[in-house]
């Protein structure tokens, strides 16, 4: 099946934009994530330049929010290639990472991953991200090795819990798109859990769901 406005790739538009015009469109993805995330303070910037010890670090788009008092930093990085990316593309961004004190690393690229780029993503906590006109594939969703994951933490565990992958009901008359997974019930439910723990381990709830 075809997506509405797509080539049989899901690509044309997303491979003839420009390299900036791509980091654009990356930065709007991730600013959708964080705003339905209702991140406290969270910014999101375009070709930032950050200094390190060992050097000045260009970014493609970085992300910033509040967690627990203190300032969380992501960074984006964005590739526009046609073959598969490799581990050490991976590498690179992982070491980009630990010398800014960043939080996570998203590498986000109109080709897919090849496994030994995926299997050091998910070691080194790195989100792999496949870039589509209208959708995007995640390959690795990883918060790090799984011996150091808590799953008490109501953050890591509505990571692990969310769904990787959308489904879409495609109405070919109109070419609208409906979101049909996951569905609400189940984010709902996946809220709940983490406002359990949440308060279990913080003393209030993340979200406000009515009719708790």
């Amino acid at each position: 099946m075809k997506w509405a406005d797509e080539d049989y790739s899901g690509q044309s538009r997303v491979c003839s934009m420009t390299p900036t015009e791509f980091e654009l469109y990356c930065k709007e993805i991730l600013h959708g994530y964080g705003e339905a995330e209702n991140l406290p303070n969270f910014k999101i910037e375009h070709n930032k330049l950050l200094i390190s010890n060992d050097g000045t670090y260009q970014i493609d788009v970085l992300a910033t929010y509040t967690a627990l008092g203190a300032e969380m930093k992501i960074i984006g990085e964005c590739k526009q290639y046609k073959n598969s990316v490799n581990r050490e593309k991976v590498v690179i961004l992982a070491d980009k990472v630990r010398s800014l004190g960043a939080q996570k690393g998203i590498l986000l690229s109109t080709a897919g991953f090849q496994s030994g780029a995926i299997q050091y993503a998910k070691e080194h906590g790195i989100a792999l991200v496949q870039v589509f006109d209208t959708r995007v594939n995640w390959y690795s969703h990883s918060g790090g090795p799984d011996a150091m994951i808590d799953e008490e933490d109501p953050i890591i565990y509505g990571e692990r819990q969310m769904p990787v992958f959308q489904g879409y009901l495609i109405t070919t008359e109109n070419g609208e798109i409906e979101t049909i997974y996951p569905t609400r019930a189940k984010i709902r439910e996946i809220y709940k859990k983490m406002n359990e723990l949440s308060i279990k381990r913080y003393g209030y709830k993340m979200f406000d769901l009515k009719e708790d």
